[in-house]
């Protein structure tokens, strides 16, 4: 059965759905580019290392329990299957914002981001590439329609590794515009140190 999403495939979601990360993750990924000093390339790439393995380990639990249910219901599998088609050309809409549906999806995650935002808070400070780490591991959980819709297709895989590979595409197609973003960030901070300097 072929996956309704590849690893290659959900790449490309990810680096066309990456203006609208860069809108809600734009400004965290700035804000980590300001507060660095040195040894930037790893700090940067250990925080989206921390996100993208957020994404890929919530992608493997779906499929690992999308893919438990249908052995014992075989039916869910076309189910499921239709619901990712929908959420995907769902997904088409909200990008463009054509339609902004799934942001009911966003505030349901916010629940859960308003117990987790105090310590994501706390580990913006974090300093060091392995503080970086689980800084990007708890950013990983903010409510996005985007990584939602993903995670939808990753449950109709119903199969882990599958999930996992399409979360991996995406997360790594989001990312070229957050590095810009926190390089950006950083040589903000390098102009207004000249400038005080001065």
């Amino acid at each position: 059965m072929m996956p309704i999403l590849t690893f290659s495939s959900a790449m490309l979601v990810g680096l066309l759905g990456s203006l609208h990360c860069l809108g809600m993750c734009g400004g965290i990924a700035a804000a980590l580019g300001m507060q660095h000093h040195d040894g930037l390339p790893v700090r940067f790439l250990a925080y989206h290392l921390g996100r993208i393995s957020t994404y890929c380990l919530l992608g493997t639990l779906l499929g690992l329990g999308s893919g438990s249910l249908q052995q014992s219901l075989p039916q869910l599998g076309p189910a499921l299957r239709l619901f990712a088609a929908l959420m995907l050309v769902l997904m088409g809409l909200y990008v463009s914002q054509w339609w902004m549906g799934l942001t009911v999806i966003e505030s349901i995650g916010g629940k859960l981001w308003q117990r987790i935002q105090p310590l994501a808070g706390k580990a913006l400070q974090q300093q060091h590439a392995t503080g970086m780490i689980f800084t990007g591991m708890l950013w990983g959980l903010l409510p996005c329609g985007l990584v939602y819709s993903t995670l939808t297709l990753a449950l109709a895989s119903a199969d882990p590794l599958q999930a996992a590979l399409i979360m991996l595409g995406f997360g790594l197609g989001t990312l070229p515009l957050l590095l810009i973003a926190q390089f950006a960030g950083f040589g903000a901070r390098n102009t207004i140190m000249h400038t005080l300097k001065n």
